[in-house]
């Protein structure tokens, strides 16, 4: 997803759509994902392009405990600096390329664990019964 610099400059905001479905590949809870909808705000400001992003995107991702498919939808917005001064976020290059970036804020917004509503249903381990010499003993501890 590359934008070139001119054509930024006729304008004061873009919506792009891009597909991330190659890059989750490579990750293991995100089982499916839609194109992410993307609106960018900007202005330039002395040799700076300030970006304001807003993000939806859908998606499926793995159950923390079953490994279904859970969906899941996310909206984030944040502001980047392009440019050359130490306050910048990212160089200021022609063309832009957003498709990293937006990704990587994708990755680091979505959820770390998510459970599948059948997910509370299952135990992993069964309740271990005492060896039968202390099961008086586990009886009293339990009280």
């Amino acid at each position: 997803m590359k934008i070139a610099l001119h054509e930024l400059k006729e304008k004061t905001s873009i919506e792009l759509t891009y597909d991330y479905s190659k890059e989750i590949e490579n990750t293991l809870d995100i089982l499916t994902i839609e194109p992410a909808k993307i609106n960018c705000e900007f202005e330039f400001i002395s040799g700076e392009l300030f970006m304001k992003i807003s993000v939806h995107v859908d998606m499926e991702m793995a159950c923390s405990k079953t490994l279904k498919a859970v969906p899941y939808s996310m909206d984030f917005e944040d502001d980047i600096l392009f440019g050359s001064s130490l306050e910048s976020d990212y160089p200021l290059t022609d063309p832009l390329e957003l498709t990293d970036i937006v990704f990587g804020y994708i990755i680091s917004e979505k959820p770390y664990t998510i459970y599948h509503p059948d997910a509370n249903e299952i135990l992993f381990e069964k309740e271990k019964s005492p060896h039968p010499a202390f099961a008086d003993l586990d009886k009293i501890v339990k009280k």
